[in-house]
């Protein structure tokens, strides 16, 4: 599952890339507009860099971009004023990312501008030295511990040890990440609520650089026997 991940993060750089253009934008102006500089903006589009999730956010507020337009490019979604919204997430279904210190598998992606994100993550970070930055972002975040056990580390609090079938929840404009401390990489599910998603764009709340997962490159995940 961690190596089958080729050249699929070039996929959100040219749907960047392809945005900005229809919308007739220098990389200056995308720059005013979201927050990031355009050198990164420009690395993002050339695929030399894997933009993280907070990146992302930025960009899609600044764009006022739904998300999935990103993540999931092609998509059939369903329209975001239509009452009684529905959607399910089979198996082997979802927009799949990676990032080094997660693989998320985000469920529901053909419901656009929605309110909660809900991620299935598995938890490779071992320690808090490998993240570049941690995760901030309006609202907040329950976590739920599928199998393994986590570490979670916030802005204000002492780092808390979650076990299988136990959960938090927390203020998630904290800074904030998790790692695994069990022998195995840590699976969880992870959703995140922004009340200001009525009033604006969806946003995304991952940690991590990160990249989608093509279909053809997805590998079922292995169990592990042994220690990571």
């Amino acid at each position: 599952m961690a190596q089958a991940f080729g050249d699929a993060g070039e996929q959100i750089g040219q749907h960047l890339r392809r945005t900005r253009k229809e919308r007739r934008l220098t990389l200056t102006a995308v720059g005013q507009m979201t927050g990031v500089s355009p050198s990164a903006l420009s690395k993002i589009e050339n695929g030399l860099v894997s933009p993280s999730f907070d990146i992302i956010k930025r960009i899609c507020d600044g764009l006022d971009l739904p998300i999935e337009d990103l993540v999931a490019p092609g998509v059939p979604q369903e329209q975001p004023q239509v009452l009684g919204r529905k959607t399910t997430t089979r198996g082997g279904d979802g927009a799949r990312f990676t990032s080094g210190q997660y693989d998320y598998r985000a469920h529901a992606t053909e419901l656009s501008r929605k309110g909660m994100v809900p991620l299935e993550m598995l938890v490779r970070a071992r320690s808090v030295e490998e993240f570049d930055h941690w995760s901030r972002h309006n609202g907040e975040e329950f976590v739920y511990v599928l199998s393994g056990a986590i570490e979670v580390h916030t802005e204000f609090y002492a780092p808390f040890r979650l076990e299988a079938g136990e959960s938090g929840y927390f203020d998630s404009s904290m800074a904030h990440l998790y790692i695994s401390v069990s022998p195995e990489d840590a699976r969880v599910l992870s959703v995140s609520y922004d009340p200001e998603q009525g009033k604006r764009q969806l946003s995304a709340f991952m940690n991590a650089s990160a990249r989608p997962i093509a279909a053809k490159e997805r590998a079922p995940a292995r169990r592990k026997t042994g220690a990571a």
